[in-house]
């Protein structure tokens, strides 16, 4: 495990810490959740983007009647 030092505003922090007492998580575990979900979700999002700047094969929805 790492160590990360992060500046939150005080109503994100306040916030942060209603969620976490609602769930019954640490702060930790709750920090740790969202950055793991952003991660995962940036990671998806930049590989579509060179997907698309690499002309590789993607799934394309069309509208019907077109």
């Amino acid at each position: 495990m790492e160590t990360l030092s992060v500046t939150l505003s005080t109503e994100l922090k306040q916030r942060l810490e209603a969620l976490a007492a609602d769930t019954g998580k640490s702060l930790d575990e709750c920090l740790t959740l969202a950055v793991a979900e952003f991660v995962d979700n940036w990671e998806i999002h930049m590989n579509d983007l060179h997907q698309i700047d690499e002309h590789e094969a993607r799934a394309v929805l069309n509208a019907g009647g077109e």
